[in-house]
């Protein structure tokens, strides 16, 4: 009898291992499922939209730059000279390099939701073969679905160029200091940005 009893609490065992693989088995499709919305599609438009978010940003700042610049070079008479040529080369640089470092954000943010969505969908897999339990699982991954699904919320950039116009205005105030005082200030370099110099090519 006792063999018996014990073949059947094998069986048992066995029916109830052999339901829950089949279990996890399609739990693990319909999680699959689920998040077959996260191809590579999904996280290239999360790349584009963080630089068609960003890139206004930076042309409207790149845009005021100029314009800061431009008086600064009027107040010095210098709109037509090497020394405009040199600092709007420099703002052009300093503008193509934030270009680059939004296109570098971009594609780290669209990196960062990639791994979320893997890390979600490996936990929900994990917590499938531990319960078995297929329908709340699939019901969790309907949840984590729906959240990894929304646009970001972006921090809006800002003072892009601050160090480039700030600079503006303290060397123009050091320069125009320098001149009015017959340059007995101890101005250590003059960039004729203000005040013209001998280095500033001025075309007539």
């Amino acid at each position: 009898m006792g063999g018996k009893g014990g073949g059947g609490e094998a069986a048992a065992a066995r029916a109830d291992e052999y339901a829950r693989q089949e279990a996890v088995r399609a739990g693990t499709s319909r999680i699959n499922d689920i998040f077959g919305q996260f191809g590579d599609d999904f996280f290239d438009q999360r790349k584009q939209a963080y630089v068609d978010y960003a890139q206004p940003q930076l042309q409207q700042q790149y845009n005021d730059a100029q314009r800061e610049l431009t008086y600064a070079l009027a107040r010095g008479g210098l709109l037509d000279s090497s020394v405009r040529g040199a600092k709007m080369a420099e703002l052009q640089q300093r503008n193509d390099l934030l270009a680059q470092q939004i296109g570098d954000q971009a594609l780290a943010a669209a990196n960062q939701d990639r791994n979320a969505v893997e890390d979600s969908r490996a936990n929900l897999i994990a917590t499938l073969n531990a319960t078995g339990d297929a329908t709340g699982v699939a019901n969790q991954a309907l949840t984590r679905a729906s959240v990894l699904s929304k646009p970001q919320a972006y921090s809006p950039l800002t003072n892009l160029f601050a160090d480039f116009t700030s600079a503006l205005g303290t060397q123009g105030a050091l320069e125009r200091a320098n001149a009015y005082s017959g340059g007995m200030t101890g101005l250590r370099y003059n960039t004729g940005l203000f005040t013209p110099n001998a280095g500033a090519v001025v075309n007539k």
